[in-house]
């Protein structure tokens, strides 16, 4: 059986809580993952792609852990995940999608830190911070 999950792409704003679902209007990109989505896994995963990334408008450095704004972000994590047919796939923002058991938010804005939100099946959010929290609370390199 699958552990589905779905990644959202929030933008950042002053004001928005990162453990409340934010407005439709807000997430702009939505990836579905078929397997392995529970935090020790999928959230581990992500967060070790998302550590000391930097979203900025207009590339300087490209050698550095830079993406030109969230979707190139976005584009990058999808890069990383897509490895073969199935398993990783782009759905528009926000439809119902009940049957998945973790949500993850990534909230990105120019010039400021990303975190992370990971609610489960229930709705209840189980985890706020910054990627590299997650990665502690597993424990995992």
């Amino acid at each position: 059986m699958a552990t589905r999950g779905l990644i959202r792409f929030a933008k950042r704003e002053d004001g928005v809580t990162f453990n409340e679902h934010p407005g439709v209007d807000k997430v702009h990109v939505e990836i579905y993952n078929h397997y392995d989505s529970y935090p020790e896994g999928l959230g581990v995963d992500l967060s070790k792609f998302l550590n000391e990334f930097k979203v900025v408008n207009g590339l300087g450095d490209r050698n550095a852990r830079v993406a030109n704004g969230m979707g190139c972000l976005a584009a990058q994590l999808v890069a990383d995940m897509k490895t073969e047919p199935g398993q990783v796939y782009l759905y528009k923002p926000n439809e119902d999608k009940g049957w998945a058991e973790y949500v993850y938010y990534i909230w990105v804005a120019e010039k400021k830190d990303i975190w992370l939100s990971i609610f489960d099946y229930y709705d209840n959010c189980i985890f706020v911070g910054k990627p590299s929290k997650l990665i502690e609370k597993y424990n995992t390199n």
